[in-house]
């Protein structure tokens, strides 16, 4: 078996290090690997550029340091695994540069989303990350913006040309890329579609105490694999979870309270009293409204990864939010408060207001008396709202899972879009049914069989559905403690430090390298795999030790009996029982 690695951005060493990880246990199991990387040939505008604030416009200077880097680590990889292969730009001809410069100029920018080339949708493709960068909720370009994204669309066809014939040449197996919703590497995964070669995705993992101590691995795509960890729910969600396992779940969550993560775009708990801030009276049952940011979505839409938000109950947000508006002001005895996504706005991750936060000002300006909204600039912990709050309504932030996990009831109008399981929510897809569940939620409450299944979703998530490469990488995202620890971060950030460490430490064999392999290797479409029997008391017991961790993490200096009907009096009543 022939596997082709296609690494282009090894600049991104917390990336191209676990992938090489990969190949390495791959070639391990006895299949050949063909390790291809860049050597240049994005050097107009790339992913590592990006990862370091650069764009097109940026000084040249500037991008060739960044290419230095980035084949200063290349080599370190190529020459410390000693794998064979070679960069893709070798294989680009005057004739393929000639052709690229035609293509280019033949598509326009009012209509680049159905430009296609070989039976592939190249605009398309090529728009995602642009469309992530620049908050867009349109796939029409203007002139204006043309040249910034000109470059991405020449990358993407050097990268498809070179993938037919690197695919061609070495009569691949098998494709992996890391992050396969990449531009450039989305035309390696369309090469292989045509071809009929399956194609693997690598992906940090989702939790986030030990993000890049764990993998996904998958066929596709990141959303297809949640897609079939979804499908495969049916076969987990009664079966009882191991301590450990209920634990690395708690672990993440821990993380994620504290707010300090890129990747937690909530700030943490501050034991805000969000009843008394927004004027809730003692009578009135509050009702927490999520909404979602659009530049993922939008981006992945586009490229086909997931279903059109036109055909679900309310085709825009903006037309849920007039909707809940609208039965909220006859409905005095609730308050309703419409939380915007921190994405839509700048935040530790992106500087860009979105256009949709735009008109989100406009629209949400005038209100009834008994709804408010919680914009990012408020600075409100979504844990401070979840400490007051009866119900969540949500579109399909990662929230629902989040809340559902709290034991707070959620209710969804758009199953297709959660990624995660519909059934740890309440779900109305007509206008009579959705406001219905609304009603029920409210009547039902707290729940801890909610928390138990919305656990146990996690485990299949962050357990099960990943792989463990902690014994072969050791970069931790924590933010450093002590002088020492601090001075020891910066020394490993220094040029050709971490590299030759890394590749010193690491084992000659990962423990889950037949694992890792067999995935690949075998045509597998993830990496589920149970083998546990845990009876559902001694899960009881867990979960009443890990509600009481997490509300440690909660409320880390409150003393006291809670609040009745707070958050922390429920979850003390379960603890305590």
């Amino acid at each position: 078996m022939r596997v082709v690695f296609f690494a282009p951005h090894a600049g991104i060493w917390v990336h191209a290090f676990p992938e090489a990880l990969v190949a390495d246990a791959v070639r391990a199991s006895g299949a050949e690997v063909v390790y291809v990387t860049c050597g240049g040939a994005l050097g107009s505008c790339c992913i590592p550029m990006a990862s370091r604030g650069l764009t097109v416009a940026s000084p040249e200077r500037a991008k060739q340091a960044v290419c230095r880097g980035c084949r200063r680590e290349r080599l370190w990889l190529r020459h410390g695994f000693r794998f064979d292969g070679y960069d893709f730009e070798s294989m680009l001809t005057g004739d393929d540069e000639r052709r690229v410069e035609g293509l280019v100029a033949q598509a326009r920018p009012e209509d680049v989303a159905a430009f296609e080339v070989d039976g592939v949708q190249v605009g398309r493709l090529a728009l995602y990350e642009y469309l992530i960068a620049r908050k867009k909720s349109q796939l029409e370009l203007t002139d204006a913006e043309w040249p910034e994204f000109r470059p991405r669309l020449s990358n993407a066809l050097r990268s498809l040309l070179a993938a037919g014939k690197v695919l061609e040449r070495e009569r691949a197996d098998r494709v992996v890329t890391y992050n396969s919703l990449y531009s450039v590497n989305a035309m390696w995964r369309a090469a292989a579609d045509q071809r009929g070669i399956p194609s693997y995705f690598l992906h940090a993992g989702v939790g986030l105490e030990r993000r890049l101590q764990t993998l996904i691995i998958g066929r596709d795509s990141t959303l297809r694999w949640y897609l079939r960890l979804i499908e495969a729910w049916s076969r987990y969600r009664d079966v009882p979870c191991s301590k450990h396992d209920l634990a690395v779940v708690t672990g993440h969550f821990e993380h994620l309270f504290r707010g300090t993560s890129v990747f937690a775009y909530s700030s943490a708990k501050a034991s805000h009293d969000v009843r008394q801030r927004f004027g809730i009276r003692p009578d009135q049952k509050l009702v927490v409204a999520t909404m979602s940011s659009y530049d993922e979505y939008i981006a992945a839409a586009a490229i086909g990864e997931m279903p059109a938000e036109a055909g679900t109950l309310f085709p825009t947000q903006i037309e849920w939010i007039h909707a809940l508006v609208e039965w909220f002001r006859a409905r005095p005895e609730l308050f309703l408060v419409i939380r915007v996504h921190p994405r839509e706005f700048p935040n530790k991750r992106e500087g860009t207001k979105s256009d949709h936060a735009q008109r989100l000002e406009r629209e949400l300006a005038d209100l009834p008396a008994n709804v408010r909204v919680n914009w990012p600039a408020d600075q409100l912990s979504i844990y401070d709202l979840a400490e007051y709050t009866d119900v969540f309504l949500n579109a399909w932030s990662s929230a629902g899972r989040e809340m559902a996990l709290l034991g707070i009831p959620v209710v969804a109008y758009c199953p297709e879009l959660l990624l995660y399981p519909a059934d740890l929510n309440y779900v109305g897809t007509t206008h009579a049914a959705y406001f219905a569940a609304i009603e029920t939620a409210l009547r039902d409450g707290w729940s801890f069989e909610r928390v138990r299944k919305a656990y146990r979703w996690c485990v299949l998530e962050l357990v099960h559905g990943v792989a463990n490469i902690g014994d072969g990488y050791h970069f931790t995202e924590e933010p450093p403690r002590s002088l020492w620890q601090r001075g020891l971060r910066a020394a490993l950030a220094l040029p050709g430090v971490r590299e030759p460490l890394d590749l010193v430490r690491r084992p000659r064999r990962l423990r889950e390298q037949d694992r890792l392999a067999h995935a690949i290797t075998s045509g597998r479409e993830t990496l589920l795999d149970l083998h546990q029997k845990v009876d559902e008391a001694a899960e009881t017991a867990a979960l009443r030790a890990q509600l009481a961790r997490l509300a440690r993490a909660l409320y880390p200096s409150e003393r006291g009996a809670p609040a009745a009907g707070t958050l922390r009096q429920r979850l003390a009543a379960v603890v305590d029982s």
